[in-house]
């Protein structure tokens, strides 16, 4: 029955204590959560853990949920500030490494024939040159579906800010996939 509840239900169930909230709320956003760490470390192992981390914060912050928020939004908020907590432990700073295979094979059923596979592979590489400012805000746009205005509340920005910083990214990311396209 929990199943057909808005998130935001079932967030305050979980609030009231129903841990069987939180297995639903994990079921639905487990592969968005770990697919935005896959392409934002190029680490799957790396991005378990970090997944992980994500729905444990849940479980030990969700009194300090409310109700008038969006889940998606504060899901990914706080997705977000686990992955800078990451690299600022780790010292390293959004570094890229050559796994840009497990993205691929994230997004294996959105892509039906050899050569959109070829392309992704293209995007992907693509996307791991870009600066990680310009590629969490292609992942949130993109890949996340987030509007402007959720973008510049998860990132603590203004809604304007985010749209040229948006255009800039995906100008930069345009200009190293045809790059890729002519090599």
């Amino acid at each position: 029955m929990t199943e057909r509840l808005s998130d935001e239900m079932l967030m305050e169930q979980l609030v009231r204590g129903d841990k069987r909230a939180a297995g639903v709320l994990y079921d639905r956003y487990y592969k968005q959560v770990y697919g935005y760490f896959v392409r934002m470390t190029n680490d799957s192992e790396i991005s378990r853990d970090l997944t992980q981390n994500v729905f444990l914060k849940i479980l030990k912050y969700s009194h300090s949920w409310k109700d008038d928020k969006v889940f998606a939004y504060w899901l990914f908020r706080i997705a977000r500030n686990i992955l800078i907590d990451h690299y600022n432990e780790s010292r390293k700073f959004f570094t890229v490494e050559e796994e840009q295979e497990i993205a691929v094979k994230d997004q294996a059923e959105s892509v039906r024939d050899a050569d959109m596979k070829e392309s992704f592979g293209f995007l992907m590489e693509a996307m791991s040159q870009l600066p990680p400012e310009y590629r969490e805000l292609i992942e949130l746009n993109r890949f996340q579906g987030f509007s402007y205005r959720e973008i510049a509340q998860t990132v603590l920005s203004t809604e304007n800010a985010v749209k040229v910083k948006t255009f800039r990214a995906i100008q930069k990311l345009k200009e190293i996939y045809t790059k890729i396209m002519i090599e």
